[in-house]
């Protein structure tokens, strides 16, 4: 079993995060990595877009942990 933590950029537009639009997503192996990612991607917010952290996956089976 491998636990990948998923982090995905968004765009902002009108002020409101569009989840709807990924813009991109990076995979991480361990939970810090991931929230050392979003804090450094998100200081400042760069170009209009977010990275929020939306969770870890069992990699082999695709279940949501």
């Amino acid at each position: 079993m491998v636990i990948v933590h998923n982090v995905q950029v968004y765009p902002i537009f009108a002020g409101h995060v569009n989840a709807h639009k990924v813009m991109s997503e990076r995979k991480f192996t361990r939970y810090e990595d991931a929230i050392e990612y979003v804090n450094w991607y998100n200081n400042p917010t760069p170009y209009g877009t977010i990275a929020v952290y939306t969770g870890a996956i069992d990699d082999e089976t695709g279940e949501n942990l």
